[in-house]
């Protein structure tokens, strides 16, 4: 059976730890109701790890004597979402079982709630993911707790620098600290409204990074900047093979004069250190864009590889630099 559009349009989110119960159990049935058309198969687990609530208790006993009519079946009961008091049953134990899975038209899973509700994820549509949001909301739950995937994960990182805001990309003059291969280089663009207009936003949406042949995800949506504290996957692409870089933003600066992205490596990127686009004009008009960085070799595999590294950094740094430059 092929893929749906919602399918093509899914992406995956997550409950965060440490949200409220209600939160938790809004979302994960809102989720399964909304996707209810998308799924083929559902697989309940008719066990939990804490007593089941009372209100629960009858679709429990029904459950269980589901199983027991089922010799081959252990804990797990496979349900027809198509079937009402299949799709009530699954509807009711969901947050509380130990394992529910629902399977879409693709035949891969596209709903998950685990470990008594403590782990929930969906590969949500984007009119999915707005009805699953109002339905908490409505509740009295925080739809901030539903969060993508990536960010999920990128936030489980910690910082595998320690110069937060060394490369200072609100200050004209730099003193780079001691003990970092420290890098600073300024080109002139040209002069101009339009240029600095145009050349101000690409430095604060990721568009120096972009423009140099890096993918960015999760993507900003189009005219929005980056923010500190957001954090994203770099990725770059070398032959066949993608390197993915996980960043934190640390600061963004926006005046009449000066406008700044930097931002900081975590736990898993190939070096460490931090990194700052900076674009500038003077009292005459005239635009100029200003790199900044300070790197030291990365943690575990990719110790070895730094010589290498500094090559490729030596290739982008180019490619940052020309990457403002105006479009023809």
């Amino acid at each position: 059976m092929g893929r749906t559009a919602e399918e093509d349009d899914a992406r995956w989110l997550v409950v965060t730890d440490g949200a409220a119960r209600t939160t938790v159990e809004v979302a994960i049935r809102s989720a399964l109701t909304t996707q209810r058309d998308r799924l083929t198969r559902l697989e309940v687990d008719v066990a939990s790890d804490a007593d089941w609530p009372a209100d629960l208790r009858a679709t429990v006993q029904l459950a269980e004597r589901r199983l027991a009519a089922n010799p081959r079946s252990d804990i797990s009961l496979t349900l027809d979402p198509r079937d009402d008091e299949d799709f009530e049953i699954a509807l009711a134990l969901a947050p509380c079982s130990i394992g529910c899975t629902g399977i879409g038209t693709s035949g891969k899973p596209i709903w998950d709630a685990n470990d008594t509700g403590t782990s929930a994820a969906f590969a949500l549509s984007a009119a999915e993911e707005h009805v699953v949001r109002t339905a908490i909301t409505d509740a009295g739950g925080n739809p901030d707790d539903l969060v993508g995937l990536v960010e999920y994960h990128l936030g489980r990182r910690i910082r595998s620098y320690s110069v937060a805001g060394a490369t200072t990309p609100a200050t004209e003059q730099w003193r780079p600290p001691a003990g970092w291969r420290a890098y600073e280089h300024t080109v002139q663009l040209g002069s101009g409204d339009d240029l600095w207009d145009a050349a101000s936003a690409a430095v604060l949406s990721w568009g120096i990074k972009t423009r140099s042949g890096f993918a960015v995800d999760p993507p900003l949506e189009p005219g929005r900047p980056a923010r500190p504290g957001e954090r994203f996957w770099l990725i770059a692409r070398i032959g066949v093979i993608r390197v993915r870089e996980p960043v934190e933003i640390v600061t963004t600066v926006l005046t009449d004069r000066r406008a700044a992205l930097a931002y900081g490596t975590l736990r898993g990127h190939p070096v460490s250190g931090q990194e700052a686009f900076i674009v500038h004009r003077d009292d005459g008009g005239n635009v100029s864009p200003t790199l900044r960085s300070l790197t030291r070799a990365g943690r575990g595999v990719w110790r070895a590889a730094f010589p290498l590294i500094l090559v490729a950094q030596h290739v982008y740094r180019r490619r940052y630099l020309r990457a403002l430059l105006p479009r023809v």
